[in-house]
C-alpha cells in the first residue's frame, strides 16, 4: 500500500485518501488531484497552466476554479501549508516523503549511464538553465544543430540530477529505434524494468512507473519525434513521479514542453587579443582535444589567432572542433586553417564511436539532411547560397518556384528553423541564417544535383530587389533606421556582385550601381574602387540606361576627391542617363558630384551647378539637399568666399542633422577646413580636437581621416609640432589600412613638416611626389588648405635650398609614392 506523508498527514494516492493520525480527513475530487500535483512537486512552483492541465485535463474551466480548490486545501492541511507565487502558480511548503509502506524506489542498472569521456566546456550557464527548467516543468527539449553537444549536455545533466535530487536517473539512446513503438521496450531494458503482457507498451510503462520518481533521458530524438510526442506527453501526465528530457534537432510540439535551444560554443571576435581568444569556449575546447591528441600542442600567442580563426569557421560547433583538434597532429594549424573550405573531406575519424555520426562531420548533416522533405531539402539547399544572414521576405522571394509560392516558403524556412539547419537571429524584424558549415554543405548538394549556378542567379536577382529598394529608401530614410533595415546585406551583396560578375554582365552592373550607398554607409570606399576594372569592362550598349546611370553614379561616388578626373567623368555620363530616363533625383546627386569634382574650374564646376540648383526641390529628403549644400559650401570655398561657404556649411549641416549622422559629420569638418583657410586656426582646433576623439572610436574611418588631415595642418600652422608629428602618425596609419593613396592630400603638409625638422632634401622629394600624385589624382587645382601647405614649405625650401630645388626633385632618381613619402616626413622609413 502506497503512502507519502505530507506535513502531519498520510496521503493514499491510489485509494485516493487524505489521513490525519490514521483518521479520514474530507477533501474533495478536485482538491485531491490539485493536492497531489503539488506533492508532486514538492518545494517547487506548479504553475497555473500545469494545475489546470493536470487537475481539469481537456477540460476548458474558468481560471477562477483554482483559488477556490487551493482555498480549500487550506483549509485542511493550514494556512502556511501553500504559498503563492504571485502571477505564476503555487508551491506547496510543507514535508514530503515515502512512509515504510511505500514501494521501494527503482535500482537502475549500470547500462542506464550514458559514458563521459571528457570534461563538459563552456556549458556552465547552459547547464544551470536546464536544470532550472526540470525544476519548473516534466518535459524538457533540447534542440540544437548536428554536432552542438546535445547529447553531451544531457550526459552532463543526468549526473549532476542524481547527484542533487537523488532521483533515478535513465538514459535511453533512440538513435537505433527506426519507430516510436519500439521505445517502451528501450526504456524498460535501460531501467531492468519487467512490462506486463498484453499491454500496450506505453500503457505498460505508465503502469510500472506510476510513483517512480525518475529523471528519463532520451537521446536523438529527432527522427521519430512526430510520433514519440503524443506517447511521451500521455506517459508524463498520468505518471506522479517522472519527468522527461528530449535531445532532438527539432521541438517534439507538446503542449507544456519547454524548449531550450543549445547555441554553439563562444567564438572569439575578429578583434579580439590573445588573452581574451583563449577564454572563449570555443578556444578551450579545441585547444583541450588538440592536446589530448598532441601532448606537443599549446595554445600560444603565435597560434591563437590562427585558432580563433578556425573556430569562428567552425561555427563553435563542438563536434567540428573535435574533429579538427585530431587532425592537428598530421596538418598543423595553419594547414588545417587553409584546408576548412575541404573541411567534410577531413573532419573526420574512422570508426572511434558507437554513431558514426560522430565520426565525420558529413555523416551529422547527412543524417539531418535525411529527415527533410524534399521540399525541405529544396529551399536548404538555396538558402546554402546566401553568404550572411537574410530577411525572411527575401529569402521566400529566392526560394520560391512553380512549386512553392511564398507563403509555403515561408512555412518551410520555418520549419527548417525549427529543425536547427536555420538560425532565427534576435532582433525585429528577425534574421535568419545558415552556419558556414551547413552552407557548404547546401553547396555540395546544389553542385551534386547540377542546381549550383542556378541557385546562385536566385539569390543574385534577390539581391538586386533588396539593393534597388534600398537605393530608394535611402534619401527619405534616417541613417540609422537605413542602416539597421540594410548592413546586415553587405555579405551577401558581395557575395551576389562577385557571383555576377563571373557569370551575369547586366545583373553585375545593375548590382554595382544599386549597391553603392550601402558601401559608402559602411564606410567601405576603397571596395567600391577595386571593383571598377572588372566591372567597367562589363558595360555594353544593350544594358537599360537606368542601371547603367546609377553604374557610373556609384564610380563618380567612390572616386569623389580620390580619382576627380575619374570621378567628373563618371558623373557627366550619370547625369546624362539620369536626365534621359527621368530620374530627376538621381540626376541632381550627379550633378554635385560634377561640380564637386570640378573645382579646380570654377567656370566648369559652377555651370554643373547651376544646372543642379535648377532641378532642386526643397521638398527633397534632406540626405539628398545636403549634397547640394556641402558642393555649394566646397565651390565657394575654392573662389575664397568663405562667409558664402560658412553659410553653405551651416545649412547642411542643419539638414544633415534631421537623418544623417555621416553627412553632419562631413560638413563639420568642412567647416574646420574653412576655419583654417580663414585663418583662424584656434578655433578649426577647437572644434578638430575634441571631434577627432570622437571619430576615433566609430566606425566613421573616411570621416575620421579627412578630420586628421585638418587637425595636422591646423596644429602646424599653430606651432604644435609634437601633437602635429602624432596626428601624422595616426593619418598615415589610417590610411596604409584604408587606402594609402589618400595620402595625396597630405602630402604638402608632410613636406612643410620635413621643412620644420630641418630636413630641406626630403621635403624637397615629398613635394615632387606631391606635384606627380595631384595630377595622377586629377586635382587641376590644390585645395585652399593644400595651397597654404605646399605655399610654406616651398618659402622654406626656397630660403635654404635655392630656387634651383624644385626642379633637382622632379628630375632626381629617387621615387616616392604616397605611403613612402608620408613615412619619409615622420621618420618612420628603415
Amino acid at each position: 500500500m502506497d503512502c507519502i506523508s505530507v506535513g502531519a498527514f498520510e496521503l493514499y494516492p491510489s485509494e485516493r485518501r487524505l489521513t490525519l493520525a490514521g483518521k479520514p480527513v474530507d477533501l474533495g475530487a478536485r482538491a485531491f488531484d490539485l493536492l497531489l500535483v503539488l506533492v508532486e512537486h514538492q518545494g517547487r512552483l506548479v504553475t497555473k497552466a500545469t494545475l489546470l492541465e493536470r487537475v481539469w485535463p481537456r477540460v476548458i474551466v474558468d481560471e477562477n476554479n483554482l483559488p477556490a480548490q487551493i482555498a480549500a486545501l487550506r483549509r485542511v492541511l493550514g494556512a502556511g501549508a501553500i504559498r503563492t507565487v504571485p502571477g505564476f502558480g503555487y508551491r506547496l511548503d510543507l514535508a514530503v516523503g515515502k512512509s515504510a509502506e511505500s514501494a521501494p524506489r527503482l535500482s537502475l542498472p549500470h547500462r542506464a549511464w550514458p559514458n563521459r569521456l571528457a570534461p563538459l566546456i563552456g556549458r556552465d550557464v547552459d547547464l544551470r538553465n536546464l536544470l532550472e527548467a526540470l525544476d519548473r516543468g516534466c518535459l524538457v527539449t533540447i534542440v540544437g544543430a548536428a554536432g552542438v553537444g546535445k547529447t553531451r549536455i544531457a550526459q552532463e545533466i543526468v549526473v549532476r540530477e542524481a547527484d542533487r535530487s537523488g532521483a533515478a536517473v535513465a538514459w535511453v539512446s533512440l538513435q537505433p529505434l527506426r519507430e516510436a513503438q519500439h521505445v517502451p521496450a528501450a526504456i524498460a531494458v535501460a531501467l531492468g524494468l519487467p512490462l506486463r503482457d498484453g499491454i500496450e507498451g506505453f500503457a505498460a510503462l505508465r503502469q510500472a512507473l506510476d510513483q517512480t520518481p525518475l529523471l528519463l533521458v532520451l537521446d536523438n530524438a529527432e527522427h521519430i519525434g512526430d510520433e514519440l510526442a503524443t506517447h511521451l506527453a500521455t506517459l508524463v501526465l498520468h505518471t506522479q513521479g517522472l519527468r522527461a528530457l528530449v535531445t532532438s534537432q527539432a521541438p517534439l510540439g507538446i503542449p507544456g514542453e519547454i524548449i531550450y535551444r543549445l547555441p554553439p560554443l563562444e567564438v572569439p571576435g575578429p578583434a579580439a587579443g590573445q588573452a581574451q581568444a583563449a577564454q572563449c569556449a570555443a578556444v578551450e575546447l579545441f585547444a583541450q582535444r588538440a592536446r589530448a591528441a598532441d601532448r606537443n600542442f599549446e595554445l600560444a600567442p603565435a597560434n591563437t589567432a590562427q585558432v580563433a580563426e578556425i573556430c569562428r569557421r567552425l561555427d563553435g560547433n563542438p563536434l567540428a572542433l573535435e574533429l579538427a583538434a585530431a587532425r592537428v597532429p598530421a596538418l598543423g594549424i595553419a594547414a588545417l586553417l587553409e584546408r576548412l573550405a575541404d573541411r567534410f573531406r577531413i573532419l573526420k575519424l574512422h570508426g572511434h564511436s558507437a554513431d558514426p555520426r560522430h565520426d565525420a562531420l558529413h555523416a551529422a548533416f547527412d543524417w539531418s539532411y535525411s529527415l527533410l522533405a524534399a521540399a525541405e531539402q529544396r529551399v536548404f539547399n538555396r538558402l546554402g547560397t546566401f553568404a550572411g544572414s537574410f530577411s525572411l521576405h527575401t529569402a521566400a522571394r529566392m526560394v520560391a518556384d512553380e512549386s512553392i509560392d511564398a507563403a509555403e516558403a515561408i512555412d518551410l524556412i520555418g520549419r527548417l528553423v525549427d529543425r536547427s539547419l536555420v538560425t532565427a537571429l534576435p532582433g525585429d524584424p528577425p534574421r535568419y541564417s545558415l552556419l558556414e558549415t551547413a552552407r557548404y554543405y547546401a553547396a555540395e548538394r546544389l553542385a551534386a544535383d547540377g542546381e549550383l549556378d542556378a541557385a546562385q542567379q536566385r539569390m543574385a536577382a534577390a539581391m538586386l530587389q533588396v539593393l534597388e529598394a534600398a537605393y530608394q529608401d535611402y534619401w527619405s530614410l534616417d541613417e540609422a533606421i537605413w542602416l539597421h533595415r540594410y548592413a546586415p546585406e553587405l555579405h551577401n551583396t558581395r557575395a551576389a556582385i562577385n557571383w555576377a560578375m563571373a557569370n551575369d554582365r547586366a545583373l553585375a552592373v545593375a548590382l554595382y550601381g544599386a549597391s553603392w550607398p550601402l558601401f559608402v554607409e559602411t564606410d567601405l570606399y576603397s571596395e567600391g574602387r577595386i571593383r571598377y576594372e572588372r566591372a567597367v569592362s562589363l558595360l555594353s550598349a544593350s544594358l537599360p540606361q537606368g542601371s547603367v546611370g546609377r553604374f557610373w553614379e556609384a564610380i563618380a561616388t567612390y572616386d569623389s576627391t580620390r580619382q576627380c578626373d575619374r570621378a567628373r567623368y563618371a558623373a557627366e555620363i550619370a547625369a546624362t542617363m539620369h536626365a534621359a530616363t527621368g530620374d530627376v533625383k538621381s540626376r541632381y546627386y550627379a550633378l554635385t558630384l560634377l561640380a564637386f569634382n570640378w573645382r579646380g574650374d570654377d567656370a566648369a564646376a559652377q555651370a554643373a551647378f547651376e544646372v543642379a540648383q535648377k532641378i532642386e526641390d526643397p521638398t527633397w529628403p534632406p540626405r539628398l539637399l545636403t549634397h547640394g549644400a556641402l558642393t555649394a559650401g566646397a565651390l565657394l570655398m575654392s573662389r575664397g568666399d568663405f562667409e558664402g561657404a560658412r553659410i553653405a556649411y551651416r545649412r547642411a549641416v542643419r539638414l544633415a542633422l534631421a537623418m544623417s549622422e555621416r553627412q553632419a559629420l562631413a560638413a563639420t569638418v568642412s567647416i574646420v577646413e574653412l576655419d583654417i583657410a580663414c585663418g583662424d586656426t584656434a578655433a578649426a582646433l577647437q572644434l578638430g580636437r575634441p571631434l577627432a576623439l570622437n571619430l576615433r572610436h566609430s566606425a566613421r574611418r573616411e570621416t575620421w581621416f579627412e578630420l586628421l588631415t585638418m587637425n595636422f595642418c591646423a596644429l602646424l600652422i599653430a606651432g604644435e609640432i609634437a601633437e602635429a608629428r602624432a596626428a601624422g602618425v595616426e593619418l598615415h596609419g589610417l590610411a596604409r589600412r584604408l587606402d594609402p593613396g589618400k595620402l595625396y592630400s597630405v602630402l604638402d603638409a608632410m613636406a612643410y613638416l620635413s621643412c620644420i625638422d630641418g630636413r630641406y632634401d626630403a621635403a624637397a622629394l615629398i613635394i615632387a611626389c606631391a606635384d606627380v600624385a595631384h595630377e595622377a589624382h586629377g586635382q587641376a587645382r590644390r585645395r585652399p588648405i593644400e595651397a597654404r601647405m605646399r605655399e610654406r614649405a616651398a618659402a622654406m625650401l626656397d630660403a635654404h635650398l635655392g630656387p634651383a630645388w624644385s626642379a633637382r626633385a622632379a628630375n632626381g632618381h629617387e621615387r616616392l609614392d604616397e605611403a613612402g613619402a608620408s613615412a619619409l616626413a615622420l621618420g618612420l622609413r628603415d
